[in-house]
Formats: structure tokens, C-alpha cells, sequence
């Protein structure tokens, strides 16, 4: 048997070595070990890498904790809690970093070398951010008491006008950190515009990867942007808000409930002064005193004159006849500085409607003005409407069977009133009160107009400006312009909504369907003159424009008055013009039909643009039969695939 078992081991041997005494032989043992070795050395990479992988997972956790933490601080005015976490986000990113270096052999690996490198550039990015975040949070510190944050603020002393003058002098000082923050954002920028978001699928075991990426890039883009147009802004601040010398200012009261095209009907108007963010109000006075002023007998426009049929010639009271805010002001304070014992020295125009009025009273609380009550935000039952607005009604359109004069004088000293309640107001009210502003601001019910040109380019940077002006980042243009030249306070209750239908682009154009609804579901008011009742709520004729981008073509329309449709070429719009009257509780439905040149045959985008005096509207978009619903606020861009 031991024979036998050494033949066969000597057999063994000997079949082995013939096998590998030929040349491919060898080559495919060499290359059959390269290839266990390889895989061991994968499989061994492999689940050290799933480690380092389980860990980051984990770290990356905890910063999206933090980062949701620094958020919600952030959002409670809480100061010190957000510096504490992003802080905190840092030296996690710190820890990331050296986990992420781990695997740093994939750098050496031609295909995984881009995914790693997408991992470093995203923390470069991730850095750069916190960094901008913790010298944002630098910048704003010593504001915090003004700004109503939490936190000690170098200006807590003194009363509101002090610390609001401190601030003005000293927001030059905020300039050098901008320079550092919009270099840090341009890293930001940079460092994500290295990853390809065409590397990664749509979705990784249900997360989001593709469109996240995209979106990364489109906020870093528009935080970039946004700080570059935020500069002049801030720069020109305090000029404006008379830091180096007094500003006067002609304040212009638009009454949105009687809808006009910057946003209502101009109905008084007051002079201010503003010195180191103090206002001092100094004279107020109804529209109609100025046009007793104003002798000029310049025709009507045709559309005004349909309507206003008691009135023979243009007056400054229906100047604003454009929805773009400085076109209009631009013809009204051109023949206001020509009235006889009028302001000359004025430095702008700032138009505010109810709107303005309401919100005020509503973060304030009640406002009293001596002579004529006091006004809150309260909904009042007879008008179904804020108990500010019902008054103010009350005192300046009731008719009477008397001559009464100075009926808006009141508007004056309810600002006076309302900005002295403000100035003294706890600092815990700031944030809502700054908040307030901005929307207002944001929604057009707050326009400003300059003769400046640093200061009027500031406010147009700010939105600020009530211009009408097409995007360049959408090829889509939408805007709606009422005016009601009725005379009633209609639009108190009229509610307006857009449905909006796009077809897909075939030969460079989309053609749409767009259906305008409105609404007034009040009855209507007794507006005999011999009644003496508050005319609130009448027929209300309205003179309608829709503003679209140049080279689109109306292609039907249905409800209009007949007779009264027409397109014209406006500037850098092609606008589609039409009348129609709105009974009380009563609904019209005005449909347009029309093409418009369009390129991307992937993507929609339209600028959707929002009418001054109009709080809001609501949007239904039917992209290609995808339908998504909205209230619209303020401007915007909305996109959908096709």
C-alpha cells in the first residue's frame, strides 16, 4: 500500500508539473492567482470600505441634526444657539473629513478617482458654507437687540431711535464681511459646479441623488447672486434712511380695495421727513387738493375716459395708469413739481396701500388717533372686512349732505400714530414687525420710487421698485393687470384665480389656455346717493391686461365685451387688452388662447408676476396635462418638465 501510495503521489506531482510545463499554462495559472488575489484584496476593501461607509453614514446624521437645530434656532431669533451648532457642524465636518480620508485609495483608482473627488469637493463646499454661515452670524451679532434676536447686542441701550441711528452709522462696517462671506459663497459655487450630477442615478435605495445635487448648485448660484445684489442695497440704506442728511419723502396712499394698475386708487398722499431712521411727519392731504392745483388740460386716455365719464381731461390722481410703479411715477411727479406751493425737494415717492395698514395694527394691537377713534385689525361685520379698513371708509367715503373737507386728513396722523406705536414697541416685537415689512415689500404693497439713480438702482436690485420686468432665466412671461374704474370699493370682495394650460413646444412654440376667474360674492351695496349709505360693493368695470412676452400671438379670446379685445406691442411685451364688468354676487370667466416662441423642449419656466394692491392669487399650472396648484404671493419663477 505504501507503494502504491508513494507511485501515486509521485503520479500526482508529475501530472502537475506536466500541466504547467507549457507556457499558457503558466500564464493562466499567473493570471487565475492575480485574480484570487484580487479578489481577496476587493473582498477585504470591500467590507472595509462598507465600515468606513457605515461610519460616515453615521457622522452624516448627526450634522443634518445639527444643521436642522441651527435652522430652528435660527428661525426663533435664538442668535447664540445658532453660532453654538454651526460651531458644533464644523468640527463634525472636521471628523467627516478624516473618516472620508480612509478610503483616499479610490483616489488612485481611474473610474472611482471621480466619485471620491465628488466627495471632496462636497466637503470643500460644506465648509466654505459654515463659514460664510458663522460670519453672517458675526455680522448680524452686534445688530441683534435693533433686529429683535436673542443675544446681547452692542446697541441694547437706549430707545428705539438711538439704537436705530447706531445701526445706520455703523452698517459700513458690515461691508469688509461681505467681501469675506461672498468669497467663501464663491467657493460654494465653485466647488460644486466640479460634481456631475449626470454620474449618479435619480434615486440610491429611495434617496434622492440627482435632483439634490441640482439643486445644491441652483442654491449656491442664487446665494452667490443674491449677495451680490444685496450689497448695493445695504450700502445705500442709510443714505436713504437719512443717515448722512434728511430725506423728504412724498408718501402716497393707494386704495387697493378700488383696485388701479401700481396697485390702487391714489387717494391722499402725506410729506415726511425721515433723519437717522426717525420719521417726522409733516403735512398729509387728500389727492383731490392737489388736483384742484393742477390746471393743465391734458386728454384722457381713451380707456379712462370710457368709464370716468364725469372727468374731461387727465388727472394726477389717475396717473398711474401703468402697472409698471416707476413709468407711472414718472409722469405723476413730473407735473406734481410744477403745482404752485408744492414740495420741490422732494427725494422720492413711497406708495403704501391698506394692506400696509392692516398688518401694522395687527402685530401693534389697536391704534387710537385722537378726533377720529381708534383702529384695529379686528373684522368688522357690517363690511365683512378689517374694522382699520371699515372706518377709514366710513370717514372718508360716506356722502353727507354737507361739504366736508380734509376728509382723508386723518391718514397723516394715523401713520404718525401707528410709527409712534412702533418706535415703542418691545424689542420682542422687532422680528414681526420686520417680518411684516419684507412681506409687504415682497408682495408689492410697498413701492418705492427714487430720484437717486445709486438709490432707485438699490431699490429695483431689492424688488422693492414695483417694476415689470421679464427674467432671462425663464422664456415664459405672465401678468395680470386690473384696474377698476368703478368707483366702488368692489374688490374688497372680489377674489380672483388663474388656471394656466401649456402644451409642449412643437416648432419653437407652446401655445396655452389660460382661463381668468373672478368672483364677488357679496351682495351689493345701496349706492344712492340720496341713501347716504357707504357705497362699498357695485358694478365694477374693469379694464384687464394681461402682459406676455414679446412675439406671442392671441389666438381667441372668450368673455370680454365684445368690441373691446385688442393686442399691442408694449416695450418688451406683447399685451392683451379687454374690458368686462363684475356684478355683486355674480362670477366672469375671461379665456385666452395664444401662442409663444419657446426653445427648451425639456423644461418650462414662466416669470409669474403679481399686481401691487392685490394680496393674492390663486394659481392652477397644467403643464403638459402635470398639474400642480398654488396661492401666489409675490413674483415668481415656476418650472415643470414637459
Amino acid at each position: 500500500m505504501s507503494n502504491s501510495s508513494t507511485d501515486g503521489g509521485k503520479s500526482s506531482r508529475a501530472n502537475k508539473k506536466q500541466f504547467l510545463s507549457k507556457p499558457w499554462q503558466k500564464g493562466i495559472a499567473v493570471v487565475g492567482g492575480f485574480l484570487l488575489i484580487t479578489l481577496l484584496l476587493g473582498g477585504v476593501l470591500g467590507f472595509y470600505t462598507y465600515g468606513v461607509m457605515k461610519e460616515l453614514q453615521a457622522q452624516g446624521a448627526e450634522v443634518r441634526t445639527s444643521s436642522q437645530t441651527a435652522l430652528d434656532n435660527f428661525k426663533s431669533q435664538n442668535l447664540p444657539g445658532t453660532k453654538e451648532q454651526l460651531l458644533l457642524i464644523q468640527e463634525k465636518l472636521k471628523a467627516i473629513r478624516e473618516t472620508y480620508g480612509k478610503i483616499a485609495v479610490y483616489n488612485l483608482v481611474p473610474i472611482a478617482r471621480n466619485y471620491y473627488q465628488d466627495g471632496v469637493h462636497g466637503l470643500n463646499a460644506a465648509d466654505a458654507g459654515i463659514s460664510a454661515a458663522l460670519k453672517a452670524e458675526e455680522a448680524v451679532a452686534p445688530y441683534a437687540d435693533v433686529l429683535g434676536f436673542k443675544g446681547q447686542g452692542t446697541f441694547s441701550g437706549g430707545t428705539t431711535e438711538d439704537r436705530l441711528k447706531v445701526v445706520l452709522a455703523t452698517l459700513q462696517k458690515v461691508t469688509p464681511q461681505l467681501d469675506n462671506i461672498s468669497k467663501d459663497l464663491d467657493t460654494v459655487k465653485t466647488e460644486l459646479a466640479l460634481i456631475d450630477e449626470n454620474r449618479y442615478p435619480e434615486t440610491i435605495r429611495g434617496i434622492k441623488v440627482k435632483s439634490s445635487i441640482v439643486q445644491a448648485h441652483e442654491v449656491s448660484n442664487g446665494a452667490a447672486t443674491a449677495l451680490s445684489e444685496f450689497r448695493p442695497v445695504l450700502e445705500q440704506l442709510p443714505a436713504i434712511a437719512g443717515a448722512n442728511g434728511r430725506k423728504k419723502y412724498f408718501i402716497l396712499f393707494q386704495n387697493d380695495n378700488e383696485l388701479r394698475p401700481t396697485g390702487g386708487f391714489m387717494t391722499a398722499y402725506s410729506i415726511i421727513y425721515i433723519e437717522n431712521g426717525k420719521v417726522i411727519p409733516d403735512k398729509s392731504d387728500d389727492i383731490y387738493e392737489l388736483d384742484k392745483k393742477f390746471n393743465q388740460k391734458l386728454p384722457i386716455p381713451p380707456e379712462l375716459g370710457k368709464y370716468l365719464t364725469t372727468e374731461k381731461y387727465w388727472n394726477l390722481r389717475d396717473m398711474n395708469i401703468y402697472p409698471d410703479f416707476k413709468q407711472s411715477m414718472d409722469i405723476f411727479s413730473n407735473y406734481y413739481k410744477q403745482l404752485p406751493s408744492e414740495a420741490k425737494d422732494i427725494d422720492g415717492i413711497i406708495a403704501v396701500d391698506t394692506q400696509v395698514l392692516t398688518d401694522l395694527v395687527r402685530v401693534l394691537g389697536p391704534v387710537e388717533v385722537p378726533g377720529y377713534g381708534t383702529f384695529s385689525a379686528e373684522t368688522l361685520a357690517s363690511c365683512d372686512c378689517p374694522q382699520i379698513i371699515g372706518a377709514l371708509s366710513e370717514i372718508a367715503d360716506r356722502p353727507t349732505p354737507y361739504i366736508r373737507t380734509d376728509r382723508k386728513g386723518i391718514l397723516g396722523p394715523m401713520m404718525r400714530n401707528i410709527l409712534t406705536k412702533a418706535y415703542s414697541a418691545p424689542k420682542t416685537e422687532w422680528p414681526k414687525l420686520f417680518e411684516t415689512g419684507w412681506k409687504n415689500i415682497q408682495g408689492r404693497h410697498v413701492q418705492f420710487y427714487f430720484f437717486d439713480q445709486q438709490a432707485q438702482a438699490a431699490a429695483e436690485l431689492a424688488g422693492a421698485a414695483g417694476r415689470l420686468n421679464p427674467d432671462p432665466k425663464a422664456e415664459d412671461f405672465f401678468a395680470v393687470v386690473d384696474a377698476n374704474l368703478g368707483g366702488a370699493k368692489s374688490n374688497l370682495y372680489v377674489s380672483s384665480s388663474i388656471h394656466q394650460e401649456v402644451s409642449s413646444p412643437a416648432d419653437g412654440m407652446i401655445t396655452k389656455k389660460v382661463t381668468l376667474t373672478y368672483k364677488n360674492n357679496r351682495k351689493g351695496s345701496n349706492c344712492n346717493l340720496e341713501a347716504g349709505l357707504l357705497c362699498l360693493n357695485a358694478a365694477m368695470p374693469d379694464w384687464n391686461r394681461i402682459y406676455l412676452p414679446k412675439g406671442a400671438k392671441l389666438i381667441k379670446s372668450e368673455g370680454y365685451k365684445p368690441g373691446t379685445v385688442k393686442q399691442d406691442v408694449i416695450g418688451e411685451f406683447s399685451v392683451i387688452d379687454g374690458e368686462f364688468t363684475l356684478q355683486p354676487l355674480s362670477q366672469i370667466k375671461i379665456i385666452v388662447e395664444y401662442s409663444v416662441p419657446y426653445t427648451d423642449t425639456t423644461t418650462y419656466k414662466v416669470k409669474l408676476w403679481k399686481q401691487g394692491g392685490v394680496t393674492q392669487v390663486g394659481q392652477l399650472m397644467d403643464v403638459n396635462g402635470n398639474q400642480e396648484q398654488f396661492d401666489m404671493t409675490q413674483d415668481m419663477i415656476y418650472q415643470a418638465k414637459f
